[in-house]
Formats: structure tokens, C-alpha cells, sequence
């Protein structure tokens, strides 16, 4: 049943930041868990300032549509994720294509970390360099001011402010 393959819509505060090594920032993740290293292939569809993606790993792939504000530092993000089965994943992608057109392929290593509603990514984009995103998921019905403060907390731990910000997705960050 399609219910079945269809998150609720979601919010996250996420921060992006461009990093010259994952040393010192892997030097500071004691309070949180490792959970995994993943790679990915992020397809990006032509969808103008919206965002829609394919995101393939080696045991599942899943379409992700999302919208963000393009600003520096801190922002909400809404989205929804749609676990596509393997089986279908060729066809899907052959679709979207041929409707939108592909943007960009973007192929990365992620080291994921985790505190508490805050994932931690330590990523290794090929061709474009090293990130770490925190993506701090909120849970409807709750406080928003809980994530928030735990963000800024997680942001602080990592001692984020020394890095350069990046408003973009790593889509948008590859020259044409």
C-alpha cells in the first residue's frame, strides 16, 4: 500500500558547514554515537528552488522532496521521504528524467553520528570536498524551542562558528 512508502511531512534545523579536515571536528563527537558510514548517490532533479532527489545506498534507495530557505547558517527545512523499493529504483529515476531532467549526481561518504534528535553527518563529497551537516529532526507536538536549543548546543560542541557556512545545497556548489 502507498501509506506504507510515504513518510508524514517532516521538519528539520539544519546547518551546513565546509570543514578542511574531519580530525579535529571527529576529536569533539564524544557525546554523541556512531551509527554508520554510507555512501550515497544523490540524483538532483531540475525543479527550480525546490529540491527533489533520488538518494541511492548500497540496501535502499529513497526520492526526497524538499524546501529550504537558501540563507547561511540555521535554517528549517520541510520535506518528505519516500522509500523506493530496488526493484523500481530504474524505472523511477527514467521518469524523473525524462519529466525534470537531471541537475547534478552527487557522490559522497558519510560518517554518521547521532545526539539525541541531532544527526550528525561528517561528509566526503567527491569532487567537492569536506562538509559537516547537522540535521536536528522535530518532532510535531513537542516544543520547537527544545530543538533549537539542542542544536545551537550541538553547534557550539562542534564549535561550528569557525567554519564557513553554506547556504547551498552540494548540488548548487559545483561549477558549470
Amino acid at each position: 500500500m502507498l501509506h506504507d512508502v510515504i513518510t508524514t511531512p517532516m521538519r528539520n534545523l539544519e546547518i551546513k558547514v565546509r570543514v578542511g579536515h574531519l580530525d579535529e571536528i571527529k576529536d569533539r563527537l564524544q557525546f554523541a554515537q556512531y551509527k554508520d558510514r554510507l555512501e550515497q548517490v544523490d540524483t538532483y532533479y531540475l525543479l527550480g528552488e525546490k529540491r527533489l532527489k533520488i538518494r541511492q545506498e548500497k540496501i535502499m534507495s529513497e526520492l526526497i522532496f524538499y524546501v529550504r530557505s537558501l540563507q547561511d547558517g540555521t535554517r528549517e527545512s520541510r520535506y518528505y521521504r519516500i522509500i523506493i523499493p530496488q526493484r523500481f529504483i530504474t524505472a523511477m529515476m527514467w521518469v524523473l528524467d525524462l519529466l525534470y531532467g537531471v541537475k547534478r549526481v552527487v557522490k559522497k561518504t558519510r560518517d554518521l553520528y547521532v545526539y539525541k534528535n541531532t544527526r550528525i553527518h561528517l561528509d566526503t563529497v567527491v569532487d567537492l570536498g569536506l562538509f559537516i551537516e547537522l540535521e536536528t529532526v522535530i518532532h510535531d507536538g513537542k516544543n520547537d524551542e527544545e530543538y533549537l536549543i539542542e542544536h545551537e548546543s550541538v553547534k557550539q560542541m562542534l564549535a561550528l562558528s569557525l567554519y564557513e557556512t553554506i547556504a547551498e545545497s552540494c548540488s548548487d556548489l559545483f561549477w558549470v
